[in-house]
């Protein structure tokens, strides 16, 4: 087992209630239902920040549904395709 670290908190009356009750039912301890829970939050958390699929979200800033109907030259860094449309039009 790992080595654990001693670490106080204060929590609401109503989730230390709730806590031992759930730790009742599935026949543990609060400290280690806070455990498991704080370890859930991290991996959620470090999982959002460390995900590359998360690094297109904002790439495209050509206004609401521009993204959608255009996602792949968005992705291919090209722009939505009314501006190359126009270039190209123009030139």
């Amino acid at each position: 087992m790992e080595r654990l670290r001693r670490t106080q908190i204060y929590l609401p009356t109503h989730l230390t209630a709730a806590l031992d009750r759930l730790a009742r039912r599935r026949g543990t301890s609060r400290a280690q239902l806070l455990r498991q829970a704080a370890g859930e939050f991290l991996e959620r958390e470090s999982s959002a920040e460390e995900d590359p699929i998360m690094g297109i979200i904002g790439l495209g800033d050509a206004g609401p549904g521009a993204v959608s109907q255009e996602h792949d030259r968005f992705l291919a860094g090209m722009g939505p395709a009314t501006e190359h449309r126009h270039e190209r039009s123009s030139s």
